[in-house]
């Protein structure tokens, strides 16, 4: 974990004094400012309004509750005295509608406008967005752009207040229509702990804007990243083709609007956490081996309360077994334990700043892989899943330590026909839809399958090296106006050279017909010889065609995908 610098908060007269310097927020002109839409950009991400920005008097008016919240301001209103007042940290403010003065730390200060209501939104003087909060407020006339940077994303930045005013003032960066933008990532399972990754294994792609990228992200997390001292890269696209200037190049292709196929592997568009405040326990726990009997354990355990405080706890411990290289007393030894630890937190988009009651601080990089459920985060380098009140893991995509480590009851387990050896649990719980069929993919399961002597003569032609069976478990909803063949959707693996089908005899029955306004759950198999699914990479669980009851196909020769990944590359 990353430990910075401390970092003294700006006095409140060097905020005010800051942002008078600057600026007044005097747009240009009216006329120039009515030519194009105002923009405001909190910590460099878009802030939404009900009502855009207004210019009155060569002063811009913002609404309030979108952008206080957006800075972490718990925003309150008093009807009776229309009165609006927030807090945050040791700081509060108040003003009233139509009055020309607030209270901002019991202090009075004057307005340039007084507050207003437009359209049954609170509007005000953009100016005092940095008298209440401290942040550093910058015009781009050019871009008709605002920009704010927050105390705490300063920090993360490392910036002074003159150079945050610096960067606030550029505006935003410019991205050409038909480049890539944000943040994708893609993960493997790190089941072994042979490739040191604690749990799973993250590859990242920020693109920054149409020319620059970075595959190696900064200890301090993604907001940290700046392109002038850290690691980024320059890329084009050519045609179906990622070029970076490190001089490797990548086959691309764009899925979606929140999913890249990059050299066949599909990385996932993660949107940044704004300032959202989490609660309950989250545990990251893993093991590495060596040759020699030994390994290194490892436990982290984050408390995260609604109030803006934590409480940590971290364990790393030295393990020994009785293998030839170990000195076979199978116990461990702890070389590392530090002291239960509080303090408060703040989740800036995509960074966590953790402020200890010791006066460090520390900042890691912070995502939701399963966004927007919060029963995973990604922090710093380890992935956290939630605890449950008895103990075992909340998280819908994660492996259950009781009911998912149970082989699927397909026809397989039920009937005996194979002994399961489980190698991959993944409940994504992930949902699509098609001409208003909707396919939500629950779980599937990696397993290596022995065969029962009595059926072995069933299974033949799939190699000398064994079978490898994926069992996968959807529900379809019907949200159409026609009846649907439920047993006429086929399901396959698709493959680079070829598909593989399901195996419609190793799945239990279901209803075959199903009407408007009805779902059914149903499994389906899939058998592979161990060669082929060693030697692929990420699979694609594609469905589809899916016929009604006149046998014409609902999705019209498309079809819905799933990204379906395994416990190894």
């Amino acid at each position: 974990m990353l430990e910075v610098r401390n970092y003294k908060i700006v006095t409140w007269a060097v905020s005010v004094v800051m942002l008078a310097a600057v600026l007044l927020l005097v747009a240009p002109s009216v006329g120039g400012a009515e030519s194009k839409r105002i923009e405001v950009y909190t910590d460099k991400q878009p802030v939404e309004f009900s009502i855009d920005p207004l210019l009155e008097d060569g002063t811009t008016l913002v609404q309030l509750r979108p952008l206080f919240e957006s800075l972490g301001i718990e925003v309150s209103w008093n009807g009776e005295t229309q009165t609006v007042s927030g807090k945050k940290e040791g700081r509060s403010f108040s003003l009233t509608i139509n009055s020309k003065t607030a209270q901002v730390n019991g202090q009075t200060v004057t307005l340039t406008n007084p507050a207003t209501i437009v359209d049954g939104h609170t509007l005000v003087p953009l100016r005092f967005v940095g008298e209440a909060t401290g942040a550093v407020v910058g015009w781009n006339s050019e871009q008709q752009t605002i920009g704010i940077y927050s105390e705490e994303f300063i920090k993360i930045f490392g910036l002074s207040i003159t150079a945050a005013q610096e960067e606030v003032n550029k505006g935003v960066p410019a991205v050409a229509q038909g480049t890539l933008h944000g943040f994708y990532a893609k993960w493997k399972m790190d089941l072994t702990g042979i490739t040191y990754c604690s749990t799973l294994c993250w590859d990242y792609y920020y693109f920054i804007n149409d020319k620059q990228v970075a595959t190696v992200l900064p200890d301090g997390g993604l907001d940290a990243l700046d392109c002038g001292k850290d690691q980024c890269l320059t890329y084009e696209i050519k045609g179906d083709r990622l070029v970076l200037s490190n001089g490797k190049t990548y086959s691309l292709k764009i899925k979606s609007d929140t999913e890249l196929e990059i050299d066949g592997d599909t990385y996932t568009k993660y949107m940044p956490a704004g300032r959202m405040k989490l609660e309950g326990k989250y545990v990251s726990s893993s093991y590495s081996s060596s040759s020699l009997g030994s390994g290194l354990a490892s436990s982290y355990t984050y408390i995260f309360n609604k109030d803006g405080t934590f409480f940590d706890n971290r364990f790393v411990g030295h393990t020994t077994d009785g293998s030839a290289g170990g000195d076979n007393s199978g116990v461990s030894t702890t070389v590392l334990s530090d002291s239960e630890k509080s303090g408060t937190y703040t989740i800036v988009h995509y960074t966590l700043l953790l402020n200890y009651k010791d006066g460090t601080t520390k900042q890691h990089m912070f995502f939701l892989p399963e966004q927007p459920n919060v029963n995973m985060l990604r922090i710093g380098g380890r992935d956290f899943l939630i605890e449950e009140a008895d103990g075992t893991n909340g998280s819908t995509g994660s492996q259950d330590k009781d009911k998912e480590q149970q082989p699927y009851p397909d026809l397989l387990t039920t009937e005996k026909i194979a002994q399961k050896q489980l190698l991959f649990t993944w409940q994504p719980k992930r949902s699509k839809e098609l001409k208003h069929i909707k396919i939500t993919l629950e779980g599937y399961q990696w397993a290596k399958l022995t065969i029962d002597p009595a059926y072995i003569d069933s299974f033949k032609g799939y190699g000398d090296n064994g079978i490898i069976a994926l069992t996968a478990k959807y529900r379809i909803e019907n949200e159409s106006d026609q009846t649907v063949h439920v047993n006429s959707l086929k399901v396959t693996i698709e493959l680079p050279d070829t598909g593989i089908q399901a195996v419609s005899g190793l799945a239990p029955k279901v209803k075959d017909e199903l009407k408007p306004g009805e779902s059914v759950e149903k499994m389906s198999v899939i058998l592979l010889p161990t060669d082929r699914f060693q030697s692929s990479k990420d699979f694609e669980l594609a469905f589809g065609p899916l016929n009604n009851l006149e046998g014409k196909d609902v999705f019209q020769d498309e079809w819905l995908g799933f990204n379906v990944w395994k416990d190894s590359k």
